[in-house]
């Protein structure tokens, strides 16, 4: 697992890096920032979605190696109870939780080398 910092905060609403530990239960997103490209969301799993089209579309070398990534792979490229099609034709598996969700993302972060570069906005 990445090296994840904690946030102890009593109300968690702005906006955080990917390797911030927070407890976003029952909160929503608002936007991803990756490498200074704000993009507007509304569920965790259109912010996975996002993340890994972006990802494809900047580096598909970076896209391959979370592929060969055995837990990551298993994860997401096994889809079983919500399926999504990425923008490269790929189906994902997306029926985790919000925490997972941001788990995977930093994950695949610190795997590409992108941690710096990738942020959230929750309400």
């Amino acid at each position: 697992m990445p090296n994840i910092k904690e946030v102890n905060e009593e109300e968690i609403t702005g906006e955080y890096t990917i390797d911030q530990t927070v407890d976003v239960t029952g909160k929503a997103p608002v936007q991803i920032t990756i490498n200074e490209n704000e993009y507007p969301v509304k569920t965790w799993k259109k912010m996975l979605k996002i993340f890994l089209n972006d990802l494809w579309n900047r580096d598909s070398l970076n896209y391959d190696r979370i592929k060969e990534n055995d837990q990551i792979s298993r994860m997401l490229f096994r889809p079983h109870n919500a399926p999504a099609t990425l923008e490269n034709g790929t189906v994902i598996e997306t029926n985790f939780s919000a925490s997972v969700i941001l788990a995977i993302i930093a994950k695949i972060s610190e795997i590409c080398d992108i941690t710096d570069q990738v942020s959230y906005t929750v309400k």
